[in-house]
């Protein structure tokens, strides 16, 4: 039976490998069938689509001039208007005749009138007018969904919500706030009556699951059922609110969003040391964070004044995304793709809308244009990372004990960096003498690269702790040092740059360090090859790591980092995997920026206030005017890192905004291709929507700002959905990942605004937000249908019933672990790995190993597991949990074998039956009938009907008889300790144990224990 799930899980690999080959195969034909069309003479041309094709050209060198409110010529080219033609009082389109069409005309012929116009966009390929041409000669179609999105919708979604009062209701007895009175008009209006309030043993298990994701013991349960006050249930929900639990049931939904998991994606799936960020959710739910500054922190939190360790933490939210470190890949590629998900996950997360259509096309039935879109992209553009293996820029997340003085070093450091953009006239007047000098000499003299030194090799138990241990350079390089069995740093003339050097051990470390002179500040790029893993300290700050196996070679790692005026110091540590060890180093001088450049050139008088920004922000990073203000920020710089360096604290990446000299253009990439530069965009909103206040940065922190608008019409319409249908188990618009025109209508639309406005003018509080929900009538109702009621709301859209649908897949296990007395109440820390199957992570270019945790880490909750993005737990997988590469929105449940088999055979729940038999003979009682109730009760909460008590009660004998007859069978089942038996300690019957273990497995599996009722 054990070998089941993964006979079943081949045979469906398989299956669906077949099925997805035909469709590729399929897909293939289909496309090339519809790529041709054959025209008069017999001759094959590919079929232009509007879309696709056109409307994008439209778009990158149209737009400027010829839409919204730019209708230079009277003639714009976001509308089907352009066909009448403009000023000149030409057809500017003639369906079906190119050489009669204006357009043609100003693009081909007319010299005169070429458009666009020189000074205002790159002029159009000889292949995009001939594709224009080869469009009107088809018949110019220009679909009316092309149309519709460019139009500003009216679709409900998009308009303001509406703070409807609550209707009049017959039954005035049954509404307990306005959700209720909502409710029961419609369906007073459909002729339905609200199901009656479910039992009290129901509620409790409901309420508990839905604000703790835990069921309730015994004991919570009686204590509710037995208290007699009138507010003996909201007495209950705002315990539940206040408890710990609380942040870990609703981090887990939050996670899905932030596409959270502990490896990097892609091929390789490396580990990532994100976990710091997970946590920070949980404490962001329990101290009830208002959602307006939860979604400002985790867009931007690095772009408020003076961020706290948790704000910068709290920008881990968009470093979720894949990181791509298989060897050959362009590091630009990844960079733009994880861009490209940052986008989609914030339009999917906080407006409810698919923006990813807008990456290669405008979007088709949404308004959203495709320079909207990269004018979306162009605010995420500016952050420090680059797909590197080191995830960098990260930071360490110091122990509440180290973070005082960090804190406080921090804001001395921000103090300073502010001194730094103080303008005195003698600084600007040498910032203009430089930016004449570097206008007409240009760059400064390369720096000066000093003699290696090195030491070591530092002996470790294997390559893991050669890699990860820091050995006594790492706290401070001191050249006249000496450390264990007489090492002493040597001086290695024969260490040229450009050449491969061999090193010694197995399971060693060795360091290098040279000193690097520069003549003033500049960008640098060091490329290094290693035998095995790199690691690069530059000032004593971290700028590279590598973890890696292989040989040295050329120019394996490429790492661009800027010098400071004066001595640099750059120490390199390679760690050996064993046999052969060397290093590769050389360096070149990064060119500055071709911005800065032509800035630079540019009269003062002439420049733009971008330019004199970026010339001011450059110079200020070189000035020898402020080199001491640069030491002492060294000074603290060293302080901090220090303090970090003693704490041995996890890191975390984090968001961080480039300098304005480095700064990133922003193209629209033609068909969603980065090596496709269109034209240049800036950063904006979709016009369809309210625009982006004046005094607000175009930056990540102005988006965020944005979307937290009250004159957003999504961002409290969506949250609050999520949250309704995470309670009740379908939104009220039920595409929860998708407000726009394709998406389903609400259920309640009044209902829907209401809540929404309610939720910003209360603060955007979550709690208050699940208070009102579940303390209603709505919420209340029994789950019991009958036929008739089935028949006119047969998926309870109306909301005629109470909520009744399957756990979750982290909440299946967590109920097995907490009634069986199993879970563990530890919080926060690193991610888990409770028992999976052998053999799941022999994944190719990867020796990593799934390493079982022991001890109470068995038993965490689901929340802590580790999640690897190509391998995700199994179990978990089986109950519809994602792999979480990309948002997921919303978990469509499933129902398939492969669930039951878990529930029956996993570990876990194994380990769980046990326990409960255990329980049971310890706490039961003394005949069969009160250990039945005690063991139904643990698992349902409420007690056992007669008949169930008579079916459990058959069952029990049965099994006792088979174990009497398979004593060893018993004992391995019921998990028998023998020696515990011969020491006296326990003198449970091991075949009444296994008979009741199990009943345990099968109360654990049965339909009711899984569903929340």
């Amino acid at each position: 039976m054990k070998h089941y799930p993964t006979l079943i899980l081949a045979t469906l690999n398989v299956i669906a490998l077949v099925f997805c080959q035909a469709a590729m195969i399929a897909s293939v034909k289909a496309e090339e069938a519809a790529k041709t069309s054959v025209e008069e003479n017999g001759t094959t041309a590919e079929q232009v689509d509007f879309v696709r094709h056109v409307q994008p050209i439209f778009a990158e060198h149209c737009y400027s001039c010829h839409a919204a409110d730019t209708t230079e010529g009277c003639i714009r080219w976001d509308r089907k208007t352009a066909f009448a033609g403009g000023d000149s009082g030409e057809p500017a389109i003639v369906p079906g005749q190119p050489e009669q069409s204006y357009l043609i005309h100003v693009l081909r012929d007319d010299e005169e009138m070429q458009m666009p116009p020189e000074d205002e966009g790159e002029p159009l390929s000889k292949e995009q007018i001939d594709l224009i041409a080869r469009w009107i000669q088809q018949g110019a179609p220009w679909p009316d969904e092309a149309q519709a999105a460019l139009e500003k919708s009216n679709h409900w979604a998009f308009l303001p919500p509406e703070n409807y009062p609550a209707p009049e209701v017959q039954d005035t007895q049954w509404p307990r706030n306005y959700i209720d009175q909502f409710v029961l008009a419609r369906l007073e209006q459909e002729g339905l009556k609200p199901a009656p309030e479910t039992d009290r043993y129901t509620l409790a298990r409901r309420v508990y699951l839905d604000l703790i994701g835990l069921p309730p013991s015994l004991e919570q349960v009686d204590a509710f059922v037995n208290d007699t006050r009138p507010d003996a249930y909201e007495r209950m929900v705002d315990a539940l609110l206040a408890s710990p639990r609380y942040g870990e049931r609703w981090a887990r939904m939050w996670l899905d969003l932030a596409r959270y998991a502990d490896t990097q994606g892609y091929e390789k799936d490396a580990r990532r040391t994100i976990y710091s960020f997970r946590d920070w959710v949980i404490k962001a739910f329990n101290r009830d964070m208002p959602f307006d500054q939860f979604t400002i922190e985790q867009i931007a939190g690095d772009l408020l004044p003076d961020p706290t360790t948790d704000q910068l933490i709290a920008t881990a939210f968009h470093r979720n995304t894949m990181t791509n470190t298989e060897g050959g890949t362009d590091d630009e590629e990844f960079r733009t793709a994880a861009i490209v998900d940052r986008i989609n996950t914030t339009g999917q997360v906080w407006m409810g809308l698919s923006v990813s259509c807008g990456q290669c096309h405008s979007h088709k039935y949404d308004p959203l244009t495709q320079r909207e879109y990269y004018q979306l992209y162009a605010f995420m553009n500016q952050t420090e990372d680059s797909d590197k293996p080191n995830e960098m820029p990260t930071m360490e997340v110091l122990p509440p004990e180290s973070r005082g003085p960090v804190e406080a070093l921090r804001k001395e450091l921000a103090e300073l960096e502010n001194q730094l953009k103080e303008d005195t006239p003698e600084l600007s007047a040498a910032e203009e003498a430089w930016a004449r000098q570097l206008a007409k000499q240009g760059p400064p003299e390369p720096p000066v690269y000093g003699t290696w030194y090195s030491v070591g090799p530092f002996a470790a138990s294997d390559f893991n702790a050669s890699f990860s241990e820091r050995f006594p350079p790492e706290t401070e390089v001191d050249l006249e040092a000496e450390y264990e069995n007489g090492m002493r740093w040597t001086e290695r003339p024969e260490y040229n740059d450009g050449k491969v050097h061999p090193l010694t051990g197995d399971f060693v470390a060795t360091y290098l360090y040279r000193t690097i002179e520069a003549e003033e500040a500049g960008p640098v790029e060091f490329y290094f090859g290693s035998d095995d893993g790199i690691k690069v300290w530059l000032n004593g700050q971290s700028v590279h790591e590598n973890k890696i196996g292989r040989s040295a070679l050329p120019d394996q790692d490429r790492v661009r980092t800027t010098l400071r005026t004066g001595k640099n110091q750059l120490l390199v540590k390679i760690a050996n995997g064993g046999g052969k060890s060397g290093f590769y180093f050389r360096a070149r001088l990064g060119a500055l920026p071709e911005s800065l450049l032509v800035a630079a050139k540019n009269p003062v008088d002439q420049r733009t206030a971008e330019q004199q920004e970026q010339i001011s922000s450059y110079y200020r990073t070189i000035s020898p005017l402020l080199k001491p203000l640069h030491d002492e920020i060294f000074r603290v710089e060293t302080e901090i890192r220090k303090i970090r360096d003693l704490a041995r604290a996890p890191t975390v990446p984090i968001m961080r905004e480039l300098p304005p000299y480095q700064r990133r253009k922003t193209h629209l990439l033609v068909r969603g291709s980065f090596l496709s530069k269109g034209v240049e965009v800036q950063p904006g909103v979709p016009a369809a929507f309210h625009p982006l206040p004046p005094d607000r940065p175009k930056n990540r922190l102005g988006l965020a700002y944005w979307l937290v608008d009250k004159k957003n019409p999504l961002t409290a319409r969506v949250t609050v959905n999520r949250f309704w249908e995470k309670i009740l188990g379908q939104g009220l618009v039920e595409t929860s990942e998708d407000f726009g025109t394709q998406g389903q209508p609400p259920s309640h639309p009044k209902l829907l605004d209401r809540m929404a406005i309610k939720f910003m003018e209360g603060g955007w509080s979550m709690k208050d937000l699940i208070r009102e929900i579940v303390t209603s009538s709505t919420y209340r109702q029994s789950s019991h249908v009958d036929a008739e009621q089935l028949a006119q709301d047969s998926n309870n859209r109306l909301l005629s019933r109470g909520p009744r649908f399957r756990m979750e897949a982290e909440m299946v296990r967590d109920v097995a672990l907490t009634t069986s007395g199993l879970l563990s109440d530890k919080m926060y820390g690193k991610s888990v790995m409770p028992p999976q199957p052998p053999g799941v992570w022999q994944v190719v270019y990867s020796s990593d190993q799934w390493d079982t945790s022991l001890g109470e880490d068995r038993y965490r909750r689901g929340l802590y597991t580790f999640w690897r993005r190509t391998s995700p737990y199994p179990a978990m997988m089986a109950f519809d949990a994602t792999s979480r590469e990309l948002c997921t929105v919303r978990r469509i449940r499933t129902n398939t074998p492969l669930a039951a088999l878990v529930t029956l055979n996993d570990p876990a729940f194994v380990e769980a039956a046990q326990s409960l038999a255990q329980l049971t003979h310890q706490n039961g009682g003394d005949n069969l009938t009160s250990r039945i109730t005690y063991i139904f009760r643990r698992c349902l909460a409420r007690p056992p009907r007669v008949e169930e008590i008579e079916s459990i009660t058959a069952l029990y004998h049965d099994a006792l008889d088979h174990f009497r007859k398979q004593s060893e069978a018993a004992q391995r089942l019921a998990g028998y300790d023998r020696e515990a038996v011969n020491a006296g300690q326990d003198t449970t019957d091991a075949e009444s144990l296994a008979a009741w273990t199990v009943i345990g497995n099968m109360l654990l599996n049965l339909d009711e224990t899984l569903t929340k009722g």
